[in-house]
């Protein structure tokens, strides 16, 4: 609905006209009829453009100064004259309005099978809209902004140097480097990206995200759940998914992580806050804050050597907590275990100590390491506490 309301409001504005071309005879293929279309137009002194159509687009940057189409349509008919006849009016459209122009693929049948527009366009433009009502979207070697929405199709990205907005209504997109931020939603697709040049947000209905380094902010949300994956961001990131694995590699700031329904794992980051509902969170070479809790479900934190704790609580509700801590940090501890009747902790520093009068609740130790410093609170209500020496 969105490319036709758009293709009306050009018609209404008297901006579409017929671009030069040249269309091939048509010619069969198997069950099919096929017919080619070619064409240009000059994109001086034009910087923005927008495509719309109905099937397949292909976008590939290149440095000339025209705007290259190639439109490939494959129909079912009887004969070629048939065919001739049903694809009649099925046409490439250009116009030009201030510095943009309009590329517009029109379908007056509904017979048509497919339809597969290719682009070569200036790479050197500001920005690009490129819209299919159903189809798959691919764009390449472009150096201005980008912006692309499909009703259902995959979206595949690659070589921008500026920023992204991509929109599918339930394909997969995939993106390979980009110089700039970055924008994805899906309905229900994965969502993939290889290497962000800024701050990201990735979004899908229900399937996995991943992305592999960025070099600012990550926001990946999963609504229905999917796994989640990050190898490498160079601010904070923020997670979360409704059921899942959710795997953070290094965060050069804060990791804020929500699972509903699975495990959290975090390799490095400076800072931590993680909640899973029913999953066990792995915490290793973390410094700064750490809040982590989880309903049902162990936590294991691996303090980083050599960098100060700030206030921290680990709590869970069944399952165990272990902390390794190195020598050399400062920090005072205070652990509580509620199990009834069989609570424990367990220190591997004489510093602290543990508090426990056999059947009664609950188990406390406390105690400061090197001078004491920053409180670290642990709490279990159904298992073990763990102190021990990295």
């Amino acid at each position: 609905m969105l490319l036709r309301s758009t293709f009306a409001a050009v018609l209404a504005l008297g901006l579409v006209e017929s671009g030069s071309g040249q269309t091939s005879s048509v010619t069969q293929d198997g069950r099919y009829w096929t017919q080619t279309a070619n064409g240009s137009i000059s994109a001086q002194p034009m910087t923005h453009l927008r495509v719309i159509a109905t099937g397949n687009i292909t976008v590939n940057g290149n440095p000339g100064d025209r705007v290259a189409y190639t439109l490939k349509r494959r129909i079912r008919a009887v004969s070629a004259q048939e065919a001739e006849r049903q694809l009649r009016g099925f046409e490439v459209r250009s116009s030009t309005k201030g510095e943009w122009i309009y590329l517009t693929v029109t379908s007056p049948s509904s017979k048509i099978m497919s339809a597969d527009l290719t682009v070569a366009v200036p790479r050197w433009m500001h920005e690009m809209q490129v819209e299919s009502y159903d189809g798959n979207v691919t764009a390449a070697d472009f150096d201005g902004q980008l912006e692309v929405n499909t009703a259902g199709g995959n979206v595949d990205l690659d070589r921008i140097k500026q920023s992204i907005v991509a929109k599918t209504g339930g394909g997969n997109i995939t993106i390979g480097r980009v110089a700039g931020p970055v924008k994805c939603y899906s309905g229900g697709g994965n969502v993939r990206a290889d290497s962000i040049g800024g701050e990201c947000w990735l979004e899908t209905g229900g399937g996995d995200l991943s992305v592999n380094e960025a070099n600012g902010t990550v926001h990946v949300f999963t609504r229905s759940g999917g796994n989640i994956k990050v190898g490498r961001s160079m601010g904070a990131v923020y997670a979360q998914t409704a059921g899942g694995l959710i795997e953070i590699g290094q965060a050069a700031g804060l990791v804020d992580a929500q699972n509903s329904g699975g495990s959290i794992q975090v390799n490095r980051a400076n800072g931590v806050q993680c909640q899973s509902i029913a999953g066990a969170i792995r915490l290793r070479n973390v410094d700064g804050p750490l809040r982590a809790s989880t309903s049902v479900g162990s936590i294991i934190a691996d303090l980083l050597s050599g960098h100060r704790i700030e206030e921290s609580i680990l709590s869970t509700k069944a399952g165990d907590i272990t902390v390794l801590i190195p020598s050399n940090i400062p920090m005072t501890v205070m652990a509580r275990n509620q199990t009834p009747g069989a609570g424990r902790i367990v220190s591997d520093f004489p510093e602290i100590r543990v508090h426990q009068i056999a059947g009664a609740l609950p188990a406390i130790a406390e105690g400061s390491l090197n001078g004491g410093g920053p409180v670290f609170t642990i709490a279990v209500n159904a298992g073990t506490i763990y102190l021990r020496k990295k």
